[in-house]
């Protein structure tokens, strides 16, 4: 177990220029596939913010939640799962997509979840502009306790980066687990909840039960995080149980990951 930790975590650290690089190859090749380019990487989670509003907020008529309005409520954890679903859904394929470079030269595999999510990273920071911008327009500005974006980022990231690798090593097994975890995304995106908020009442049946499961999502931890951090002045002192049980949740799926990709780093081209 601890071999193959080692082994990725010293190839990721002694390959990071290497892993910027190609993240920033292939961010650039997506710009120069498009006629606009970088317009779209603004555009695209702000149409999908200002989608969720007409319908839930708009339509629905969806009442404040917790004493924010709902489209500031909304883009803030909206803008954490802009980031986590890119690099969970992409994180399967981060192997498979570059079969062409690992059976012509001897290259570490295991960096490859990492340029997907250092790629996505980008469209993060251009969704937290948008995130920022909708805020100071609704009246929120910066404060101390907005410093804590950038440990939840951290979590998110670390978070994604365990998934992929593990992820990406079932895909090369088994090539339908891309598209399961495609039709799984959106169901997740309800369940971490990201455009609703996920305390059910007392008139729900089993409704203490199905708030404990919600809570068990580790991007539950992140979406609430990032709100609680700009909405409610709170860290993540404020929840030192969730914390614990965040990283032990991570360590885990990390150590999995690393085991998976050890077990398989010489047998990648015969799956191919």
């Amino acid at each position: 177990m601890f071999k193959s930790i080692a082994y990725v975590l010293r190839e990721n650290l002694t390959n990071v220029y290497r892993i910027f690089c190609i993240a920033r190859y292939e961010l650039l090749a997506d710009m120069r596939d498009s006629k606009f380019g970088l317009f779209w990487n603004f555009a695209s989670p702000a149409i999908q913010v200002f989608t969720y509003w007409l319908i839930f907020g708009i339509a629905w008529h969806k009442k404040p939640v917790g004493g924010i309005g709902y489209l500031p409520w909304l883009v803030v954890g909206y803008a954490a799962w802009w980031f986590i679903q890119p690099c969970i859904q992409n994180g399967c394929s981060a192997i498979f997509s570059k079969t062409n470079v690992i059976t012509k030269m001897k290259f570490p595999v295991s960096v490859l979840p990492a340029t997907i999510c250092v790629k996505e990273f980008f469209n993060h920071f251009c969704m937290l502009i948008i995130t920022f911008v909708t805020l100071a327009i609704c009246g929120y500005f910066p404060n101390i306790y907005w410093l804590g974006l950038i440990y939840y980022s951290l979590c998110a990231f670390v978070l994604v980066e365990a998934i992929s690798l593990i992820l990406s090593v079932l895909t090369m097994l088994w090539r339908d687990i891309r598209k399961l975890i495609t039709s799984l995304m959106r169901m997740l995106m309800y369940f971490s909840p990201v455009i609703w908020e996920c305390h059910f009442d007392k008139t729900v049946p089993f409704y203490e039960l199905l708030n404990k499961v919600i809570k068990l999502n580790p991007i539950y931890y992140i979406v609430n995080g990032y709100r609680e951090s700009v909405f409610y002045g709170k860290t993540f002192l404020d929840h030192p149980a969730q914390t614990l049980y965040f990283w032990v949740v991570v360590l885990i799926l990390f150590t999995i990951g690393c085991m998976l990709m050890y077990k398989f780093k010489r047998k990648f081209i015969d799956l191919i």
